[in-house]
């Protein structure tokens, strides 16, 4: 029976069948992600809880109990057994595997040994991290696994599946068509040549050379490359087994085994073990062994360290001084909770989970900021829809409260703009026509219609309690430039309702809040 039991147990950790099961659950989790970035009101637990599994995202999140729970087990699990984090968990490495995948059928070119770039790694990271720190997050946005994730599939995969089940939804029940809203959501160009630019660098960059990315730029990578030089047990070549075939070499995705010398740089290694499943003479071994020679070495000289996060926390703490000086109010509509342009533009990471996720697709990436610190940060276009006063969704979801969360009561009475009403533009002053629509469709009785000339009633509005929902923008029939629209407010604040019985009658239905 014990025999039976061993047996048993070296079948399960057999590397071919570890590789199965790190398959099995890099498949899984990446559909999971996929699932919650398409459509997150129908996935939106699974979506909160990946969000947590992100190592950056725990950070931010610190000290709550979650993230320490999330960040202790991420780090802890690299200590023990080294990056298996970057193959199962990350969602921007399971997408580079997948590409991996797809491109090696016309790229038959083995992967090569690659050089360290460990001084590269810590530079950049150092950077982006000592400007987060400093509060300049562009750095870290643009650079963050999970960020890019959410660019790409916010502005690619969402918009195409969209379509698909718009096109499919006469074919099938409307109880199938787990999309709702979302397909029938607007395709936004700037958006999608954004996330077509980040899926083809990352498609060149997997082509040519595998994971580089996650041994040379990504800040989460040089955070577990750092721990995974001190893992407990990792993957090692046997030297006296060893036949220099190359196929382990040929095998590694990471560049991080060189046969020459027969050494396998653990600390880049990203747990695929493509190695040991390729290897025919059992040369790749998991167990406790030391650090190679290279391993041992500083991931980065104190010094070039030193001045490497001087610079960076210098960067955070001078550009954004520097580039907010201009849009100290902004020039877009904040979703409801960003509070300021500073606070906002500094906070958010860019993941566009509040993107997909907004029921009207009113908030859309910033492709034309008017600051860099507002490139491809979140704000509202009026043109794809109105703030639903009801929808709190995007201040729930945010995973970093650069989106502050909003009670749903309160959010109602959240002013995130101001209305101006343009006379010289309106049908009614133009054609002598009524119209009304943007009366209609304000919540707060911030537009109301009064009588004018010719007995027709023309547009009246009180800025005063209007919560820059863009209601009456959106409805508004007159283009290309609409007779009614809401500039975005330096700081949103709260409206005080007056009593229904102090407004003045309109001749609309009263019906107040909402």
């Amino acid at each position: 029976m014990k025999l039976f039991i061993i047996e048993i147990r070296q079948r399960i950790l057999s590397m071919h069948n570890v590789k199965k099961i790190r398959l099995i659950i890099g498949v899984t989790v990446l559909a999971a992600f996929i699932a919650a970035w398409l459509r997150y009101d129908t996935f939106g637990r699974a979506a909160a809880f990946l969000e947590e599994t992100q190592l950056v995202y725990a950070v931010f999140e610190l000290p709550m109990l979650a993230a320490v729970i999330a960040l202790a087990i991420i780090l802890l699990t690299t200590l023990l057994v080294g990056r298996v984090y970057c193959s199962t968990i990350c969602p921007l490495g399971l997408l580079q595997d997948l590409i991996a995948r797809l491109t090696r059928q016309f790229n038959r070119k083995p992967y090569q040994a690659l050089s360290p770039h460990t001084q590269l790694h810590a530079a950049v990271f150092t950077l982006a991290g000592g400007a987060a720190a400093a509060g300049f997050i562009l750095p870290l946005a643009v650079l963050e696994p999970f960020s890019t994730f959410g660019q790409i599939f916010a502005g690619i995969f969402q918009p195409l599946a969209a379509k698909f089940f718009l096109a499919a939804a006469p074919m099938v029940s409307t109880g199938i068509n787990w999309f709702g809203q979302a397909a029938a959501r607007p395709f936004s160009m700037q958006n999608s040549l954004i996330a077509a630019f980040l899926l083809t660098a990352l498609t060149f960059a997997v082509y040519k050379a595998g994971r580089i990315y996650c041994n040379t730029l990504c800040p989460v990578g040089a955070i577990l490359r750092f721990v995974a030089r001190h893992s407990i047990f990792r993957l090692s070549i046997d030297e006296s087994a060893c036949t220099s075939c190359r196929l382990c070499e040929k095998a590694c995705k990471a560049g991080c085994i060189d046969v020459v010398s027969k050494t396998l740089d653990f600390s880049r290694c990203v747990s695929c073990y493509n190695c040991a499943a390729s290897c025919n003479f059992a040369a790749i071994k998991f167990g406790r062994a030391t650090a190679t020679a290279s391993e041992k070495q500083s991931f980065l000289p104190g010094r070039r360290a030193a001045i490497a996060t001087m610079a960076g926390a210098a960067a955070g703490y001078m550009l954004p001084k520097a580039l907010l000086a201009g849009i100290e109010s902004p020039a877009k509509i904040l979703p409801p909770g960003a509070m300021n342009a500073e606070r906002f533009y500094q906070a958010c990471i860019s993941c566009h989970l509040c993107v997909t996720a907004c029921p009207s697709s009113v908030i859309k990436p910033s492709a034309a900021p008017e600051s860099p610190l507002s490139l491809l940060k979140p704000s509202l276009d009026f043109e794809l829809g109105m703030c639903e006063q009801n929808c709190n969704l995007c201040s729930q979801i945010c995973p970093v409260n650069a989106i502050q969360p909003v009670e749903s009561d309160k959010k109602k009475l959240m002013k995130i703009g101001e209305v101006e009403y343009i006379k010289r533009l309106c049908v009614v002053e133009t054609d002598g026509n009524d119209c009304g629509a943007c009366a209609e469709h304000c919540p707060t009785q911030a537009v109301r219609m009064v009588p004018y000339k010719n007995n027709l009633m023309i547009p009246q509005t009180d800025p005063s309690i209007c919560i820059g929902c863009g209601s009456c923008e959106h409805i508004c029939p007159v283009r290309p430039n609409r007779a009614i629209i809401v500039h975005p407010v330096k700081q949103q604040t709260f409206i005080e309702m007056p009593e229904p019985e102090a407004l003045p009658d309109s001749g609309q239905p009263t019906e107040f809040p909402f």
